[in-house]
This record gives structure tokens, C-alpha cells and sequence, in this order.
């Protein structure tokens, strides 16, 4: 397990889209942070998930996952460390972006939003192990936040962006439904990574 962490951690600082990446989410959500501490959590989440998204779709881009399935048999392991290093980065992410939040006086929404952002990086890395295409899986979920949580619903409710923009202001009904979302996510993510990778 530990070698497997450290393999991802490893590819993940030498992949340059990844140090990209997570340097261009953090400044979008640290710049989010001056404009509202509400808007900056969003940001954070989306970041969070995204970074998590990308991370765990790499292996299947650059066709590395057949190599690391046969470094690491247990699909489980590999499953928990990508999860383990999306959490990493997502909580990095998260407490670099909101040095503004902090400085405004909102530290309550801060250490919320650091405490419930694992859960969406764990649930970015269960939905890149299903759909295992970064693009397809990012631009469906933004338009599923657009158009279904910020249109018909104003970001209220339980589904997985409004529950964590919730939990982010210390709504405990939220932190359960975005771990809902992740717990529900797990279970699919734990059969889709046993399946072949010819079809990818």
C-alpha cells in the first residue's frame, strides 16, 4: 500500500498537467475567495473534485493502468491510495485557496469546507473509476451543477454540490448527504476497477 502511495504521489508531482492543474484550481478558487466566502467554497469543491477527477483518469489516458494493475494486483489498494492522494491534494487545494476566506474573518466556512472537501475528492476518484474519461466526467458534472443544482434547484437540496455547499457552512444534514454520495459512489467504484481495460 505504501509503495502504491508513493507511486502516485510520485507521478502526480511529475506529471505536469497534474502541478498545472492544481496550480490553476487553486488560484481560480483563491481569487473566488476574495469576491465571497459562499462563492469560494463552490470553487474549492469544484477544484477539489476536478483535481481528484484528473488524477485518477491519468492512468487510462496515458495507458499506465495496465502497468500499475500488474505492479498491484489488489484493484482495491490502488483504489484506496489514488483516493489517498486525491484527498492530499484536495485538502492542499483547499487550505492554500482560503487564505483570503481566512483573512476576511469567515474561518468557520473554511474549517468546514476543509473538513468535508475529502469526501469529494474521495467521490471524484470513485466517478473517474467508473467513466475513466476526464473530460466527458467533468463537463457532465458541471452541467449537472449548472443547469440541475444552480437553475432548477438554486443550490439547495441534497444532491452532491448543494449538500457540500451546505456542509461548507456547518450544516451537519449536508456533511450526511455528501457522505451519502461518497459512500454510495464507493461500492460502484470498488466493481467498475476490476473491469478490463481493452475497452478503454
Amino acid at each position: 500500500m505504501i509503495a502504491v502511495l508513493r507511486s502516485e504521489l510520485y507521478r502526480t508531482a511529475t506529471v505536469r498537467a497534474s502541478v498545472l492543474a492544481l496550480i490553476g484550481l487553486g488560484i481560480v478558487a483563491a481569487s473566488a475567495g476574495y469576491l465571497s466566502d459562499e462563492f469560494w467554497a463552490l470553487m474549492a469543491g469544484i477544484g477539489t473534485f476536478g483535481i481528484a477527477v484528473m488524477v485518477t483518469c491519468q492512468h487510462y489516458q496515458h495507458r499506465t493502468a495496465m502497468l500499475l494493475f500488474l505492479g498491484e494486483p489488489h484493484r482495491l489498494r490502488i483504489l484506496a491510495a489514488q483516493s489517498l492522494v486525491a484527498v492530499l491534494l484536495g485538502v492542499v487545494l483547499v487550505a492554500v485557496s482560503g487564505i483570503a476566506v481566512v483573512a476576511s474573518g469567515e474561518s468557520d466556512r473554511y474549517l468546514h469546507t476543509l473538513a468535508v472537501s475529502p469526501l469529494l475528492a474521495i467521490f471524484g476518484v470513485a466517478n473517474a473509476t467508473v467513466v475513466r474519461k476526464p473530460l466527458w466526467l467533468i463537463a457532465g458534472w458541471l452541467g449537472w451543477l449548472l443547469f440541475v443544482e444552480g437553475i432548477l434547484y438554486q443550490l439547495e437540496g441534497d444532491m452532491v454540490f448543494s449538500a457540500f455547499l451546505a456542509a461548507a457552512s456547518g450544516s451537519t444534514r449536508g456533511l450526511l448527504w455528501v457522505s451519502i454520495w461518497t459512500a454510495a459512489s464507493l461500492p460502484i467504484a470498488a466493481w467498475r476497477i476490476g473491469r478490463d481495460l481493452s475497452g478503454d
